[in-house]
């Protein structure tokens, strides 16, 4: 990576307090940007969890009845026939016939890598919010000293 992709220091001091709310604002922005990334990400996990319970389920169930959803409200009832295999959703609607053991690996492949990206997305969040504190800090001290600057002003 070249050093013009890295992000440039700002030297927040050198900021007056207008620009210094911009950059807060910006930085809020970012934090909520990934916060929302963070929770897409959980959701996705969540229901390759709830996959890997409903593969689990079907061992040892053939012949059972169940309810087989067409959409989130309409369901019809079914009955297992085949054991042994299921249909995995690999992606953009794309099912690929795997056993109970591959379903439950690909499950929990997913469930990792969508866990390393929601902890990089935390360790990019909690650098935005160290970011976030130091401009508050840095807008507290500008406005003390204005403060000040007023009081030995008004002593005058």
């Amino acid at each position: 990576m070249s050093e013009s992709s890295q992000p440039q220091q700002v030297n927040l001091a050198a900021l007056s307090l207008e620009q210094l709310e911009m950059v807060k604002e910006q930085v809020e922005n970012e934090i909520q940007t990934l916060s929302d990334s963070m929770l897409q990400l959980k959701h996705a996990a969540t229901k390759y969890l709830e996959a890997k319970e409903a593969i689990q389920g079907l061992a040892g169930a053939e012949g059972k009845e169940i309810l087989v959803p067409l959409t989130s409200s309409l369901y019809l009832p079914g009955k297992i026939n085949c054991k042994d295999k299921v249909m995995v959703d690999i992606g953009t609607q794309y099912f690929i016939e795997m056993d109970l053991e591959q379903g439950q690996g690909f499950t929990n492949r997913k469930v990792q890598l969508i866990q390393d990206q929601v902890n990089k997305v935390q360790q990019a969040v909690n650098v935005k919010r160290n970011h976030l504190d130091q401009i508050i800090q840095v807008a507290q001290q500008k406005i003390q000293l204005i403060k000040q600057q007023q009081a030995a002003a008004a002593k005058k």
